[in-house]
């Protein structure tokens, strides 16, 4: 009888491709199944192969990865989906784990971790390289550090909500530990599964959790290596069969991240229904024939305002009373009948009587306990309000200005387009190629005997993983995902993080912008911001610069200040080839804005840039001020 673990491999890259296939056939525990080169052939191959894993590339042609996961999800709920990219930003991550993938890799890691994440994943386990995991949870630091006395308490930024999401849509309980085996952090799985709330579990012993497992700093090298399955402790005492993984975080500190599955959760389909219910991203309950609550997801709280116990046994009318809600359970009680769903847009209605626009989704569903029907309901404020914003702009594009913002759009859109281009050359050609060629590397190595052969293919292979780290890094510069995801503050805190780690360069940043920023002018500012700071680490020796974005005279205000070596503005905008601070002029008047440029020599440098919010662009998103300082 063949025992060996089904997996697949689906990347658009032939090379990639290959070496990953030889990858997974030279382990004995392993059989490749299929292989697919696009989206939409990895969902027909996988439907039919039925793999046990799936080694999904993030980037492919035919479709997105959030929604190949979530197809594969309904089609094959037996495969488990583990990433492999080039691209290692939270957003990305956090889409594809929200989706339901139980890893994520990024390209250029040593095939002992992928053959490691692959068997991890088929027993269900999540698995993530310890730096992404860390990148990840460095905001969350930043939010728990205790205010200045007389300060105001810090509030949850975009980039620390992202991070919360990778947390919160891990599909089993992750901890973050101090070296002392103390709880820092937990998500709301590792909450619900041991029993305890956020205020409890925090300084809480892991010991107290998981008796029987050894102190992680005596774990084998950097990796928790823990007997097959460990008895987990609840907060009411009993026990339960848990298995635990996980590794050392890198930083000043010891950290580790403990990964933490409930054995007696797997197997049954309920338990899966239960599960998928749990994780979905949407607010999702499942309703009785008497119309009635039975299950409700986390995002059903949260949509509602209504605690879990409130919810259940609650009649659904309470959360959209006075509707055409038609459950149709009836109608599907006969087993003949082929059960059809229907998608309705209706009213809902929170705890606080506030009301909102739901889009409400009713599909079927036969169980040995009878009909049920599965309602899941989207918050649709924020589409109708793009669709009222799209109309506003679209009057506004009729008035006098609307020659000089198609004049902006278009220089901003083309410029975009080319970097948008040349990123996806560079994932598509140069890193898939030195992916496979560090694959195939690495398949070599472990032919060696020599242990000089090996030391030198040991410094090609960190040779080859530096090349990858500055195409990543290069495409991020040309195409932050932050800004399409729409935070202009995460794109900027990214940009000074790593100009900070290169050069030493302390800053402090301050976003105290409370309207949302047009997709135009949000690109104006980025792009004049990067211009401006690429100047100072080139130029102005600084050791200390201040970035602000201020909301000023309806427009967006942007000032950028260091402490640097400073130059005569007149004499340098005069030299033939210097036209940087020319082109900082140009993009503000043809924006409708305004720059200023303050220096002297030994005096350091301000550059100040406005543009004007227009109507269409205004939107209240209700974001506090922030600041973050790092250095002295």
């Amino acid at each position: 009888m063949n025992h060996r673990i089904p997996v697949m491999v689906a990347d658009n890259d032939a090379e990639v491709r290959e070496a990953l296939a030889d990858l997974v056939e030279s382990h004995p525990a392993f059989e490749l199944v299929g292989l697919a080169a696009d989206h939409a052939q990895t969902v027909s191959v996988a439907s039919q192969a039925r793999p046990r894993v799936l080694v999904l590339d993030v980037q492919m042609p035919h479709g997105d990865a959030s929604g190949t996961v979530r197809t594969l999800r309904e089609r094959a709920p037996e495969t488990r989906i583990l990433a492999l990219s080039a691209y290692a930003d939270r957003e990305t991550v956090t889409d594809v784990l929200a989706a339901g993938a139980v890893g994520y890799l990024v390209k250029g890691a040593p095939a002992e971790e992928i053959l490691e994440a692959i068997t991890r994943a088929a027993r269900g386990q999540f698995s993530m390289a310890a730096e992404l995991a860390e990148a990840c949870l460095e905001p969350l630091r930043r939010a728990v550090r205790p205010p200045a006395p007389g300060a105001r308490g810090p509030t949850v930024r975009i980039e620390e909500k992202a991070c919360l999401d990778v947390l919160e849509q891990a599909p089993c309980g992750v901890l973050v530990t101090e070296a002392h085996d103390r709880v820092e952090l937990a998500n709301a799985h590792a909450r619900r599964m041991f029993g305890y709330s956020t205020a409890e579990l925090r300084g809480k012993r892991l010991g107290d959790l998981l008796p029987e497992l050894p102190g992680v700093e005596a774990a084998i090298g950097q990796q928790i290596v823990p007997a097959p399955a460990t008895p987990g402790l609840r907060r009411d005492g009993s026990e339960f069969p848990a298995r635990v993984g996980g590794g050392r975080l890198r930083g000043g500190r010891s950290r580790y991240v403990v990964y933490v599955t409930d054995l007696s959760e797997t197997g049954g389909s309920g338990d899966r229904l239960r599960q998928y219910v749990e994780s979905s991203p949407d607010a999702m309950m499942i309703v009785d024939a008497e119309g009635r609550i039975r299950q409700a997801s986390p995002r059903t709280e949260t949509l509602f305002g209504y605690p879990r116990e409130q919810l259940l046994g609650m009649r659904v009318e309470t959360l959209m009373p006075d509707q055409p809600l038609t459950v149709s359970l009836r109608d599907w009680a006969d087993p003949r009948q082929e059960l059809a769903g229907h998608s309705v847009e209706l009213v809902g209605r929170r705890q606080d009587t506030k009301q909102f626009p739901a889009d409400v989704s009713v599909s079927p569903l036969q169980t040995s306990e009878g009909a049920f029907a599965v309602l899941t309901v989207r918050d649709i404020t924020e589409v109708q309000r793009a669709q009222f914003v799209l109309e506003r702009s679209l009057e506004l594009l009729e008035g006098t200005d609307r020659d000089r913002q198609a004049l902006l759009s278009h220089l901003i859109h083309a410029q975009e387009e080319e970097r948008r281009r040349i990123a996806a050359d560079i994932h598509d050609d140069t890193i898939q190629v030195i992916t496979a060629a560090g694959l195939r590397l690495q398949q070599l190595r472990r032919r060696l005997t020599d242990p000089q052969d090996v030391q030198v293919m040991d410094k090609l292979d960190e040779t080859l993983k530096l090349s990858l780290s500055r195409l990543r890094q290069l495409i991020f510069d040309l195409r932050p995902s932050s800004l399409e995801h729409g935070s202009l503050a995460t794109a900027l805190q990214t940009f000074l993080d790593r100009m900070h780690a290169d050069t030493g360069t302390s800053y402090k940043f301050e976003d105290h912008l409370d309207k949302a920023l047009p997709v135009e002018t949000m690109v104006v500012v980025y792009r004049t911001a990067q211009e401006v700071l690429i100047n100072v680490r080139k130029h102005a020796r600084a050791k200390m610069v201040r970035v602000q974005l201020l909301g000023v005279d309806d427009g967006c205000l942007m000032r950028i200040v260091d402490d640097g070596v400073g130059y005569d503005p007149f004499e340098v905008e005069s030299r033939p080839g210097h036209l940087g601070l020319t082109l900082i002029h140009e993009r503000a008047q043809i924006a409708g804005g305004w720059s200023r440029v303050e220096s002297a020599p030994g005096a350091g440098t301000t550059v100040e840039f406005w543009v004007p919010l227009t109507e269409a662009g205004t939107e209240d998103n209700g974001a506090a001020s922030a600041s973050k300082d790092t250095g002295p």
